[in-house]
């Protein structure tokens, strides 16, 4: 089989000869745009989610407010690793009577605290995590002295997911057919992904700075600009720097999402990229933090630490004594129930989205993945089985390794750096493959139904979730609106939802104009003939 039936076809994505300077996409105006709009969607998650109500928050938030004062890991216990905190973040703890009770409106009635800046003793099962999510988010406490600290560490979370995510768009917007790929990102940004952004918790940018770090690797091995080879190379090195010290398993991620693409080129390929200085240098950067991210691992025994030494938390897993191959059959079986964790799964996992929300994204998952199968040929197809494979297969192969000596631990969102790369990395390859001169009044149909089905479940996902909360799933809507619910978000319920709502149309809005101008940039041009002569 020849090069060319194997290989992506350079000219489908961007080559020199088909843009001009002056006709390159705006890639750093399209970064700025989604970075401001994703940090405000994450930021409307993060005022409108009670404090604590998101899962393993209070744990995630007094290791930030610690790391920040430099205590990286504190003193075991039998309650977590013992630090010291301002009492309004140590309240956390205590701060979370709704919890597993769908019935109970996230108002516990606690006295307000006399100083809530004052330092105390509180515990944290995050105690022996890596610091550098918490050094990222947690300075806040250091600042303000009351709950707003935490609003605060959330929103900086939200932006920094948001960072990450847009740097993703702006790789992907570099390229000659993206519109496909706009919409992908559009569907791989779900309401789970915004609700983490907007937590103390380090998953979300752990996905964002992964799929980063992927869309930078497949540009480089799909785009032959070499021109942007430098701006590619220092967003994976960036990305892969933050996402490998996120959490204990994230080189596993950052990993993948290197050598996957790779899958794409043949071996010549890949041996002259390795040859070039940018992609050298991003190589090192990388490694360099994957050594350090898996010597605190080790070093602290993070990931088994809790199987080694019981007597230094309190929480438990069932499950254990299980044999690995009863736990790798137990999570394979249950992919779909966890599929559920990457659309929208909130609270502490006990306050799930609508039916209408998974159905939306279960369809357009749906049709990625069969026009994958149907589609992509070659190269191409390998590339997406080994995509699809990896999401499929690792948490179960993880969960085997685990379960006998810590039990039953996996949950859908771990797995959302591999979905944000198979979505968007199929997307990437689909768009090679659709006819260029595809028809367009189909073709702009079809975006409308995607964007505007996406934008209901959205803005459908964050109502429910902030009713939940605010009257339960069975209170009155006309006291979740306008009367004095038993909880509220900083400014009320009808505030929180319009803000959002006005948010998503205008993230709706510029998707469709996106899709709308670059799926006409997609176009082949058709060559002005010179005139005979005469």
């Amino acid at each position: 089989m020849s090069t060319t039936d194997t290989t992506p076809s350079a000219g489908s994505l961007s080559t020199p000869q088909e843009q001009s300077t002056s006709e390159r996409p705006r890639v750093w105006r399209a970064f700025l745009v989604v970075w401001v709009l994703l940090s405000a969607l994450c930021a409307s998650w993060a005022v409108a989610t009670p404090i604590g109500a998101s899962p393993d928050e209070p744990a995630h938030i007094v290791k930030a407010a610690s790391v920040a004062r430099g205590q990286f890991i504190g003193t075991p216990s039998a309650d977590g690793h013992r630090v010291t905190v301002p009492a309004y973040v140590a309240r956390t703890q205590d701060d979370t009577c709704f919890a597993f009770h769908q019935e109970r409106p996230a108002a516990c009635g606690l006295a307000p605290l006399t100083d809530p800046g004052a330092l105390t003793t509180s515990y944290t099962t995050a105690g022996l995590y890596n610091p550098v999510y918490y050094l990222l988010v947690g300075w806040p406490t250091l600042l303000l002295h009351d709950t707003s600290g935490i609003y605060a560490m959330r929103i900086v979370s939200g932006i920094v997911t948001a960072l990450f995510a847009a740097l993703a768009f702006a790789v992907l917007w570099g390229l000659r057919r993206r519109a496909i790929p706009v919409l992908g990102f559009a569907v791989a940004v779900t309401p789970m992904l915004l609700f983490l952004g907007g937590s103390v918790n380090p998953n979300g940018v752990e996905a964002t700075a992964t799929l980063a770090v992927f869309a930078g690797i497949l540009a480089v091995v799909l785009d032959p600009d070499r021109s942007r080879l430098l701006s590619r190379a220092m967003i994976v090195l960036a990305s892969g720097a933050v996402a490998v010290n996120t959490r204990g398993l994230s080189p596993l991620w950052v990993l993948l999402a290197i050598l996957i693409p790779f899958v794409l080129v043949p071996w010549r390929t890949v041996l002259a990229l390795l040859r070039k200085p940018a992609v050298i240098a991003a190589a090192v950067g990388v490694v360099l933090a994957t050594i350090a991210a898996l010597a605190w691992t080790v070093g602290t025994n993070s990931l088994h630490n809790a199987v080694d030494n019981p007597d230094q938390t309190p929480q438990s897993f069932i499950g254990v004594g299980t044999n690995p191959l009863s736990g790798f059959f137990i999570t394979l079986v249950r992919t779909a129930e966890y599929g559920h964790g990457l659309i929208g799964i909130f609270g502490w996992l006990d306050t799930p989205a609508p039916p209408e929300v998974y159905f939306i994204w279960a369809a357009m998952i749906g049709i990625v993945l069969v026009a994958a199968l149907v589609l992509l040929r070659s190269r191409m197809l390998v590339f997406a089985w080994v995509l699809f494979g990896a999401f499929i297969l690792l948490p179960p192969v993880i969960q085997a390794a685990y379960i006998t000596g810590g039990g039953v631990i996996w949950q859908g969102r771990y797995n959302m750096p591999l979905f944000l790369c198979l979505i968007v990395g199929l997307a990437v390859v689909l768009a090679t493959r659709i006819p260029a001169d595809w028809a367009t009044a189909t073709w702009r149909r079809f975006a409308w139904l995607v964007v505007i089905v996406l934008a209901f479940g959205q803005l459908y996902a964050f109502e429910n979730t902030l009713r939940r909360y605010s009257v339960t799933p069975i209170g009155s809507l006309k006291q979740f609106l306008f009367g004095t619910p038993p909880w509220a978000p900083p400014g009320g319920n009808l505030l929180s939802l319009l803000v959002f709502a006005a948010l998503v149309v205008v993230a709706c809005w510029l998707a469709l104009r996106a899709v709308r101008r670059v799926g006409d940039a997609d176009k082949p041009v058709t060559p002005v003939e010179p005139p005979a002569a005469i």
